[in-house]
């Protein structure tokens, strides 16, 4: 049972079991892993890739963004853990949600080492054994061949739901009405840049938006085809002498990078005309053209801003920027209008007050108000959005989790991811304590141990 393959599950040796596999070692797997592992349990965290952190790491995607709530984090335990320790290590270059790539990773990855729970890199989820509803091992693509791995719970943090996909699970992907995903990016840092001549240049156009951050906060600038801005003019007047194209322009977005000195981070380049961010061709598409973009972008950084003059791209990220691909089908499934409205849930299991991010998708809630209550401005993430209704012992955390696509635009910040990692990791520990399903565990009692280990949640 589970997706039609031409697994011979009978011909494959157990290489590794655990109480609970974690498929995906990023943004929300990293936290469930070692949430799971907190709670005694034997955990495996499997990544296809060379090492943990993800989007974050992976896809070079800094800041992590806010919650937006007064009184602030309003964060899981373990994200306050992690924030801590980046601030440990930064000191008094430590800027507020946002951290250096490589730093984050080694962070994370001392974390899920200090936890006990164990790791495998370089395992690609390929296959699923399913009997009666539940799943009973998974199979991994490594280097030397098809891996089996066994388990009694697991955890979907691939973020494109691959391990719900693999067993035969429903799912939803993209647009409500076109099914085109959001599109996708491909981000780089630049180093080498004099922080002071380039600060100036951008506080001579006299725009709060596009700063030094000499004055308070960080140094930020952004261009938008739709909107005007400071820099908008070099950008017309690059297209029109030939150094960049209109979709340069589409959506490019900079911020500083904390710790490196003469380093910036850049998200973009964007691309609309890609539709679907699960498809290798467009994928591979996105990796190409996007580095052509970059140096691109580079050269006109060095012909038309001030301080590029000896800058040089440092990091192109080796994973694509995936805003939004496919979500499972669960117990309870997060709307947009629940955003709206502002809506808390007895089973909170993270709160958030992020806007609706859909990137191409303007006519889709962002200018609208939120109704609900003004003295508790925010909305709820319940844990039953984690819970498979199609395998009994499966749950997913991230941006995979069941929501719609506008609600889903909101909780893909990292911050939300961690928390619905931790959850995730925390029901899994549950249901095997018990020997239950995660559909019977409480969404309070996931909640409540979530508090009692430190989660900053508003009553």
């Amino acid at each position: 049972m589970g997706k039609e393959s031409c697994i011979n599950w009978g011909s494959l040796e157990t290489y590794l079991s655990a109480d609970i596999v974690v498929c995906g070692g990023g943004t929300a797997g990293v936290f469930a892993a070692i949430a799971a592992a907190n709670e005694g349990m034997d955990v495996l965290l499997v990544e296809s890739q060379g090492g943990l952190g993800g989007s974050a790491v992976g896809g070079l995607v800094i800041p992590y963004m806010t919650v937006r709530i007064p009184g602030e984090p309003r964060c899981s335990y373990l994200h306050k853990e992690l924030d801590r320790r980046v601030e440990e290590y930064f000191g008094e270059k430590y800027v507020k949600n946002s951290a250096d790539p490589i730093i984050f990773g080694i962070i994370q990855e001392q974390m899920c080492a200090e936890s006990g729970a164990r790791v495998l890199l370089h395992a690609t989820v390929c296959g699923a054994q399913v009997e009666e509803g539940r799943i009973r091992a998974i199979c991994v693509a490594c280097k030397d061949g098809i891996r089996k791995i066994e388990g009694k719970m697991f955890i979907d943090c691939t973020g494109d739901a691959s391990l719900a996909v693999q067993a035969g699970a429903e799912y939803t992907k993209g647009h409500p009405k076109s099914g085109v995903n959001q599109p996708m990016s491909l981000r780089y840092l630049v180093d080498g840049v004099d922080m002071a001549a380039f600060g100036d240049f951008l506080d001579s156009f006299g725009d709060p938006a596009t700063t030094s951050g000499r004055g308070g906060g960080s140094m930020y600038a952004a261009v938008w085809s739709k909107t005007e801005s400071a820099l908008k003019p070099l950008f017309r007047e690059a297209i029109a002498n030939g150094d960049l194209t209109e979709q340069d322009m589409a959506y490019w977005q900079m911020f500083r990078v904390p710790g490196r000195e003469k380093g910036l981070a850049f998200n973009n380049p964007e691309f609309f005309d890609l539709k679907d961010a699960c498809d290798p061709l467009q994928l591979t598409e996105v990796q190409l053209r996007g580095k052509a973009f970059i140096f691109r972008q580079l050269l006109f950084y060095q012909k038309y801003f001030k301080g590029f003059d000896d800058a040089y791209i440092s990091n192109i990220a080796p994973m694509v920027g995936i805003r939004e691909s496919r979500r499972i089908r669960a117990k309870y499934e997060l709307t947009g209008m629940d955003l709206l409205r502002q809506r808390k849930f007895p089973g909170c299991i993270s709160q958030c007050n992020y806007p609706v991010d859909v990137h191409g998708g303007a006519d889709l809630f962002q200018d609208d108000l939120p109704e609900g209550d003004p003295e508790k401005p925010w909305y709820e993430i319940p844990y039953d959005s984690l819970v498979s209704v199609d395998l009994g012992n499966l749950l997913a955390a991230g941006r995979c989790a069941g929501a719609d696509f506008v609600a889903q635009s909101s909780i893909r910040i990292q911050i939300c991811c961690h928390s619905m990692g931790e959850a995730a990791g925390i029901a899994a520990a549950m249901s095997v304590e018990r020997k239950a399903e995660p559909g019977q565990i409480a969404g309070e009692e996931v909640s409540a141990r979530m508090r009692e280990r430190g989660a900053d949640f508003i009553e």
